[in-house]
């Protein structure tokens, strides 16, 4: 069961990335998001769907943060069976600029049995 978890929020988490490589990643990111989930981008604001404006406002097109991304050292900790955190280094490209950072995204299951995302953090490198 652990294992399903794990291959689960990886997946999310590789989702959540996809979102945020696209061109409007709002939406996307919205979907993926529990209703109280704090977003927590390096060098802005925590980003919450209180105000879902917010978000769509800091993610908003044009933005395409990066063109591709790659995830190393990856570990998915299993909470219980409807919590689990995701931890790795993301490199990122965006022409000729990369992002290199650690992140957390913390998940939880929601009564429709999808995995939504309670918190997400980036911390720099």
């Amino acid at each position: 069961m652990h294992e399903r978890i794990r291959e689960d929020l990886l997946n999310k988490e590789r989702a959540l990335w996809t979102a945020l490589t696209s061109a409007d990643p709002a939406p996307a990111v919205q979907k993926l998001c529990n209703p109280e989930a704090n977003m927590i981008f390096p060098q802005m604001e925590v980003l919450t769907l209180e105000d879902p404006s917010q978000l769509e406002a800091a993610l908003k097109p044009p933005f395409h943060r990066f063109d591709g991304y790659q995830l190393d050292d990856v570990r998915t900790i299993v909470i219980d069976l409807m919590a689990g955190s995701v931890t790795y280094k993301i490199r990122a490209i965006r022409g000729k600029n990369e992002y290199h950072a650690t992140a957390c995204t913390t998940w939880s299951q929601a009564s429709d049995g999808e995995w939504r995302i309670v918190c997400h953090q980036e911390t720099l490198l």
